[in-house]
């Protein structure tokens, strides 16, 4: 097999995996995911809908319609008018309600009146996050693979900060709906340049734990966003958002600490740059440089025979076949022609979609990530109206993901992505039916706890399914289409997205009705799963061609999983 890109990996190996340079990098990205929680589910408490009443005049609306003739009987959105005839009372009329009074007036749902014919504009504040998270995913990420992960995550991550901080200031509905937007369009450089960032820094064998650590940073972000909703339960929303805001000041000096990916900067020809990074990691990691280039200089060199090339004779060609301006080693050809018309391979959707094998994988994968994203943040959003404290039941929301995402650091490399998604998938399903079942079937306070523990079960495994796209969708795609492959799916995923918080309305109607939705949506994830190849003995691909070999390799030996075969486990380890 020919050396190139694909095997920067040993490169990672001698430097230490896990050496203080990586360790501070990810560091980093882990910190950043908690404020990137912040921006989507801070509504939750922002924007909390506390339990209100009608208010119905106390004088009727004109002259005819005196206190002393007309009673009135309130419900939550509107009221009965009553019109006394002697001893009896006969129904006149039922009449909306433009006026209400909350048991908590610190929310902007207070504020600007966001209860039943207005309803839909809160919904509507947490769906334009979700909405700009699809922008933010597809432009945010093609410019990443273009321009560089480090710039569009920095700049992304400033952003959102802005954007928290001005949301605060917002004088009407409509201008927090903007803002909303276009915090989630930034929220999104954050997350899929972070964790294309974290998982370009390390060896095949470890490269899940990043996922895994990613998520959980995203956890611990929802446990800490319950601490500040409830140390600011006393105060203006206002006050909560710009505390929200200030978590991220750090984020200015956020582009002298964090370094671009080397892998991207190789496959897009800027050698000195990704020297001056390894140099700088392995005087961090206390290893030798020279050793290390000498190694990078093996991995990623190609040479061009004669035969192959002849007008390239004493010069070398990239992973791609193209000719290069430079050597590793810094030195320009001598023969001008040998750099004629350089470049570096790029991909778009339509190359992707164009080859078969990645066509039917890419399909599948945006299914899963719709119904993911639909669980996972149906499942959070209404977990606010279970029965108990609000707060208490959105930090157990948090909490409850930590075990899967743990789970996930043996089943990854021991069983595979495939079957790990197939398990996530499932268990949510089916969780989520009994939960309905049960709620259907059972009306007492009993029958609705034990569904509340098949609701959480089956927001656990919700985590597992989010967390298990996010890691297998990169690792099908080439390096100069890793990002945009990840982002393009998590665009896609917010059609699931968008329509979550209207789950929490659903739930109002009837607590079963989401995870009636959602739990048949999974079980279909199951079947179509089936088809997907597995990626976890493989390093990441550079080129099409890569992910069509490893493809064939792995359908042709019969679903291989990290431990199926002791080749695969020498590969693997």
């Amino acid at each position: 097999m020919d050396r190139g890109i694909q095997e920067l990996d040993s490169v990672w190996r001698a430097i230490k995996p896990w050496g203080k340079f990586q360790l501070f990098q990810i560091f980093l990205v882990l910190l950043d995911f908690s404020p990137a929680c912040f921006a989507i589910l801070s509504a939750v408490f922002t924007g909390y809908i506390p339990e209100y009443t009608c208010d119905v005049p106390e004088t009727g609306d004109n002259e005819t319609d005196l206190h002393d003739n007309f009673t009135y009987k309130a419900s939550q959105c509107e009221y009965d008018v009553y019109k006394h005839i002697g001893n009896t009372s006969a129904f006149v009329e039922t009449r909306k309600c433009d006026k209400f009074t909350f048991s908590n007036t610190l929310s902007y749902a207070y504020e600007w009146n966001l209860v039943c014919s207005r309803s839909n504009l809160a919904a509507l504040a947490q769906s334009l996050a979700l909405a700009g998270q699809g922008l933010g995913a597809f432009v945010t990420s093609h410019v990443a693979d273009r321009f560089g992960r480090k710039r569009v995550y920095v700049i992304s991550h400033i952003g959102v900060m802005t954007t928290m901080a001005v949301m605060a200031f917002s004088t009407n509905i409509y201008m927090l709906l903007s803002l909303r937007l276009v915090t989630g369009t930034f929220q999104q450089g954050v997350v899929c340049t972070g964790k294309i960032l974290a998982l370009e820094m390390f060896p095949r064998e470890v490269r899940s734990h990043t996922e895994v650590a990613t998520f959980l940073s995203w956890s611990v972000g929802i446990m800490v966003l319950s601490v500040f909703g409830y140390a600011f339960r006393g105060l203006d929303w206002r006050y909560l958002q710009i505390g929200l805001a200030a978590f991220s000041f750090y984020a200015l000096f956020e582009w002298w600490m964090l370094e671009e990916s080397i892998r991207w900067l190789l496959c897009n020809g800027k050698v000195e740059e990704a020297k001056r990074i390894l140099k700088k990691a392995t005087k961090w990691n206390g290893v030798g440089y020279k050793e290390a280039e000498e190694l990078l200089n093996q991995c990623v060199h190609i040479p061009a025979t004669e035969a192959e090339r002849p007008e390239l004779n004493g010069t070398e060609m990239d992973l791609f076949g193209k000719k290069k301006y430079t050597f590793l080693d810094g030195e320009k050809p001598q023969d001008d022609s040998a750099t004629h018309n350089p470049t570096v391979e790029k991909y778009n959707v339509i190359d992707i979609l164009k080859n078969p094998a990645l066509r039917a994988n890419t399909l599948i994968l945006w299914y899963s990530w719709i119904v993911a994203a639909g669980t996972y943040y149906g499942l959070t959003l209404v977990s606010s109206h279970l029965a108990g404290d609000r707060f208490v039941n959105f930090f157990l929301s948090g909490l409850i993901e930590v075990p899967p995402l743990l789970l996930e650091l043996y089943l990854f490399n021991k069983i595979g992505r495939k079957r790990t998604m197939i398990l996530w998938f499932s268990t949510a399903g089916m969780s989520l039916i009994i939960s309905t079942a049960l709620l259907t079937v059972f009306k007492d306070n009993a029958g609705e706890t034990v569904a509340t523990v098949f609701s959480l079960i089956g927001k656990a495994a919700s985590t597992g399914c989010f967390s298990t796209v996010f890691l297998y969708t990169p690792e099908i795609y080439p390096t100069n289409y890793r990002n945009s492959g990840l982002g393009i799916a998590s665009s896609i995923s917010r059609i699931g997205g968008i329509l979550a918080p209207f789950a929490s309305n659903l739930a109002l109607i009837a607590l079963w009705i989401p995870g009636a939705i959602f739990g048949g949506m999974c079980l279909l994830v199951v079947l179509l799963a089936i088809r997907l190849p597995e990626s976890a003995v493989h390093e990441l691909p550079t080129t099409i061609a890569e992910c069509n070999k490893w493809e064939r390799d792995t359908l042709s030996s019969s679903d291989v999983t990290p431990d199926s075969s002791s080749e695969d486990v020498e590969k693997f380890d």
